[in-house]
């Protein structure tokens, strides 16, 4: 009988150790997250948006200093973004603008890219994100990269963008796939975070532009 007892109330300890592995909130994942990305990093970001003219392939490296809440995305693809880079720091986003030469300066809460249609800086700041839509835990997928946390939510008004999917990855707490919809549930991006490994970076090098930029602030 005694025997039966402990295996019942080692059953009822794994059951509740599990319930409480599933009990995991938004708060304590995304404090996971920016415990795990605390220290310089850099990663390249790809997939598709909805761009103007329908579907197209972006491509952006991501540099980040999450200590100083700096962060800087240089894009690639698409043809329309390639040569612009959007720096974000602690209250403020800039918009290089390659074709005119132009650093646009405007209030972190107001900015995005022309022609991405949502705020960028979510792909490498993940909490400041959340302070912008209502997660909560959707349950865990199988990704390439491992078993993931599936975050979803509403987004407040005037992010260009309704609700979002964001997946964590487990074994090593930091966003792997980001998928943006309208009310409607079409897709406006669908990114996945590759390449991601530490760096040695300097706050110069995330900010620096062009000495002859134009700087417009808005």
């Amino acid at each position: 009988m005694e025997v039966a007892v402990k295996k019942i109330l080692a059953a009822l300890g794994l059951a509740l150790f599990l319930g409480l592995a599933w009990a995991q909130s938004v708060s304590q994942i995304l404090d996971l997250v920016e415990k795990n990305l605390s220290e310089p990093w850099q990663a390249l970001v790809q997939g598709e948006i909805q761009g103007p003219g329908g579907r197209e392939a972006l491509q952006a490296r991501v540099y980040a200093l999450p200590k100083e809440r700096l962060f800087r995305i240089e894009f690639l693809k698409p043809g329309s973004l390639e040569g612009n880079f959007t720096v974000v720091t602690e209250k403020e986003v800039w918009n290089y603008l390659y074709l005119t030469n132009q650093l646009v300066i405007s209030p972190k809460e107001k900015a995005q890219v022309q022609g991405l249609g949502f705020s960028p800086q979510g792909l490498g700041d993940p909490k400041a994100l959340s302070e912008r839509v209502s997660l909560h835990l959707a349950g865990e997928e199988r990704l390439p990269e491992g078993v993931a946390w599936k975050l979803v939510g509403e987004a407040k008004e005037g992010q260009g963008f309704a609700r979002l999917e964001l997946y964590v990855l487990k074994a090593d707490p930091r966003p792997v796939r980001f998928l943006f919809l309208d009310e409607g549930g079409k897709v406006l991006a669908d990114l996945r975070v590759v390449e991601f490994k530490r760096a040695s970076l300097s706050p110069a090098q995330l900010k620096r532009y062009p000495k002859d930029a134009q700087v417009v602030r808005r």
